[in-house]
């Protein structure tokens, strides 16, 4: 069925775009982009559409290969100090050096990218003169500006796909992708023993979905069959 019809729609079509146009433009002054700012890239996205974009994409496969980097840093016992924590690594030089790291997870990108890439995800710090040393040993998205926004890019992106396969649905015929929703008004105190509760949920039946999807994958023995991203995303929300 043809969607808009009718003027009544189309106008309401037209007041719902707007209105989530504004959703993502209010959102993104958080990140500290002003009102002028705003309409150039809002003009520029608009005269951009239908070319692909795929940095939020980039920046979060940076994130994970960074977390490889990090887990070996702190796992194999060359990049490790006397008393078995991650040593302070020399930028350049000798194996073990940070070089050598970056060398075997980021063979195309420099050195100097990578460390500039770490201390924005605050894994690790610039120390003395040409070394660095490991702060954390996991790359958290928590309280990291960059890569929040690159998730929620991505998460946007799925959602708005999900959304649009479903309204294409003819429910006589076609089950639709799951979309469910559970929200009530409830007070701080209750809001955060519900985060309590449906944290550990929330995390068995993301690791069992990605369990099972991984299995499946391994299974492709046919390197031409076609494949796209599949699984799903959970997370607790507050207005």
């Amino acid at each position: 069925m043809q969607w808009p019809q009718g003027s009544e729609e189309k106008a309401m079509r037209d007041h719902l775009a707007r209105e989530l146009l504004g959703v993502c433009m209010t959102a993104l002054q958080a990140y500290g982009l002003d009102h002028t700012e705003l309409i150039d890239l809002a003009g520029k996205a608009a005269r951009d559409l239908g070319q692909p974009s795929n940095r939020a994409t980039d920046v979060l496969a940076e994130a994970l290969q960074l977390g490889e980097v990090i887990s070996k840093w702190g796992e194999d016992s060359a990049y490790l100090d006397a008393s078995g924590r991650p040593a302070v690594l020399t930028i350049s030089g000798r194996k073990p050096s940070f070089a050598t790291l970056v060398n075997e997870y980021f063979p195309k990108r420099s050195v100097a990218d990578i460390i500039s890439l770490g201390c924005r995800a605050r894994v690790i710090e610039k120390v003395g003169i040409g070394k660095v040393a490991q702060l954390n040993n996991i790359v958290l998205f928590t309280g990291n500006s960059f890569l929040q926004l690159a998730h929620s890019v991505r998460t946007i992106r799925w959602f708005l796909a999900t959304a649009n396969f479903n309204r294409h649905v003819d429910p006589e015929y076609v089950v639709g992708w799951p979309d469910r929703e559970a929200h009530v008004e409830v007070s701080e105190k209750d809001f955060a023993e519900f985060v309590r509760i449906v944290r550990p949920q929330i995390s068995g039946l993301v690791e069992m979905s990605n369990r099972w999807l991984c299995r499946r994958a391994a299974h492709y023995k046919n390197p031409r069959l076609k494949r796209r991203a599949a699984g799903i995303q959970v997370f607790v929300l507050r207005e």
